[in-house]
C-alpha cells in the first residue's frame, strides 16, 4: 500500500499542476480579450460611423440615430450665435423638427400673409396634396415684419418674427422685383437658415409661392450636401452647368453646409446688386470645389417644378412655384389657378389621371406657359 502511493504521487502532482496553469491562462485570455461578437454597444458604435452614399431622405428614422445627435451636439458647440441654446427659436426648432431631425422653413411679409394671400395658398396646397397634411406641423414661417408675425400666429404654430439686417428697413409691402428693399428682403432670410444649420438641424427651405402636391423628398438623395430645385435642368442632377432655384433648397446639417451658407451669405458683397439665388449660381462651382467641398445635387423640374420649366404630368408633380413670374398679383392669381387644377386632378377616376388626361390649364393664366 505504501509502495502505491509513492508511485501515483508524482503523477498527480504532474496533472494538477498542469490543470491550473491551463485555468490560469483560459482565466487570462477571456478577461483581457474583447468579446468574439458583436455586442449591442459595439453595433450602436459602428451603425453610427456608416454614411448612407445614396437614397432617399423621404422616410423618417423611428428615432434619431446617436449619428445626427453627435452630429447636433457638435454643431451647436460651434455656433457663435447660440449663446444659451435653449431660446425661443431653438425650442420651437424641437418642436417643429421631423423625427431625422429636418425643419421645413418659408418666409413670409405682410403682403404675403395678408388673407387670401400667398401664405394661405401655401398652407391649402398641404391640405388638398397627397398623404402631405402632416408636414405642416413641421413647418416654421418666418415673418419679416411685426404683421406677417400676426397673421402667422393666427394661423400657424411655430412663427419666428426676423427682424431685418438693416435697422429701420420696412419689409412688410409687396416690393417691387430687385429693388433694393426686395434685395434685403431675400438676403435677410440667409442669415437665419445659417442659424438653423448652426443648431444641428436639416432645413428644406421653401419659398411660400410654391405649391406642395406630393412628398418632394424623394427627390432628396443623402448622398448630396445639398439639393436644390431647377430653374433649368439638362438632365444631369450632378451637373453644376444646371440653373438652381434656391426658393426649395435642402441643406444637411453638416459644418460643412454651415461654411457654405456663410460663404454664400458673404459673397453678396462681390454681386451688391444681386438677389441670393443669383449669387448662388455664380458661386456654386467654388462651394463644390476645396476647401469646402459640398456636393449640390439638381432636382427634375417634371418633379419639383415652376413655370420657367413647368412639368406636364400631373403624375409627376411633387412641387410648383411661381418661378419665372414678377409681381405678387401675378404670383397669386396663378398659385390659386394651380391649386385648382390639381384639386381637378385629384377628383377625377384613377385610370384618367394615370392616362395623363388631366393637365393644368394655360389660358388666362399671368405666368403660366
Amino acid at each position: 500500500m505504501a509502495s502505491s502511493k509513492s508511485g501515483l504521487s508524482p503523477a498527480i502532482t504532474f496533472l494538477l499542476g498542469a490543470a491550473s496553469a491551463t485555468v490560469l491562462l483560459v482565466f487570462f485570455f477571456t478577461a483581457t480579450a474583447g468579446p468574439a461578437w458583436p455586442t449591442t454597444s459595439t453595433t450602436d458604435i459602428s451603425a453610427s460611423r456608416r454614411q448612407p452614399v445614396a437614397g432617399s431622405a423621404s422616410a423618417p428614422a423611428a428615432k434619431e440615430t446617436e449619428q445626427h445627435s453627435r452630429a447636433r451636439s457638435r454643431v451647436r458647440k460651434a455656433s457663435p450665435t447660440n449663446a444659451t441654446d435653449d431660446d425661443a427659436f431653438a425650442r420651437m426648432l424641437r418642436r417643429a423638427a421631423m423625427e431625422d431631425g429636418t425643419v421645413i422653413m418659408t418666409s413670409v411679409n405682410e403682403a404675403w400673409a395678408a388673407p387670401g394671400s400667398l401664405l394661405d395658398s401655401f398652407l391649402e396646397s398641404f391640405r388638398v396634396g397627397l398623404n402631405i397634411s402632416h408636414f405642416v406641423k413641421h413647418i416654421v414661417v418666418v415673418a419679416m415684419d411685426e404683421g406677417a408675425h400676426r397673421r402667422c400666429r393666427s394661423l400657424h404654430p411655430h412663427c419666428h418674427l426676423l427682424l431685418p439686417d438693416v435697422d429701420g428697413l420696412d419689409l412688410s409691402g409687396a416690393k417691387s422685383y430687385m429693388t433694393k428693399d426686395y434685395l434685403d428682403l431675400v438676403w435677410s432670410k440667409l442669415r437665419l437658415q445659417h442659424r438653423v444649420l448652426l443648431l444641428g438641424y436639416n432645413l428644406l427651405f421653401t419659398d411660400v409661392d410654391v405649391a406642395w402636391f406630393r412628398d418632394p423628398r424623394v427627390h432628396i438623395t443623402a448622398a448630396a450636401d445639398i439639393t436644390t430645385s431647377s430653374d433649368f435642368y439638362f438632365g444631369d442632377p450632378d451637373s453644376l452647368g444646371n440653373y438652381p432655384n434656391t426658393g426649395f433648397i435642402y441643406f444637411k446639417a453638416t459644418a460643412r453646409n454651415a461654411r457654405a451658407m456663410a460663404y454664400w451669405h458673404a459673397a453678396r458683397a462681390r454681386f451688391p446688386k444681386e438677389h441670393d439665388q443669383f449669387v448662388f449660381n455664380e458661386i456654386k462651382r467654388e462651394l463644390a470645389a476645396p476647401p469646402i467641398g459640398v456636393k449640390i445635387r439638381f432636382v427634375d423640374s417634371a418633379a419639383v417644378s415652376g413655370f420657367c420649366q413647368l412639368g406636364r404630368d400631373l403624375n409627376r408633380i411633387a412641387t410648383v412655384h411661381m418661378t419665372c413670374c414678377i409681381g405678387l398679383e401675378n404670383k397669386l392669381h396663378d398659385l390659386k389657378r394651380i391649386v385648382e387644377d390639381w384639386k381637378r386632378y385629384v377628383s377625377r377616376p384613377l385610370w384618367e389621371r394615370q392616362a395623363g388626361m388631366i393637365g393644368w390649364r394655360f389660358d388666362g393664366g399671368k405666368c403660366i406657359h
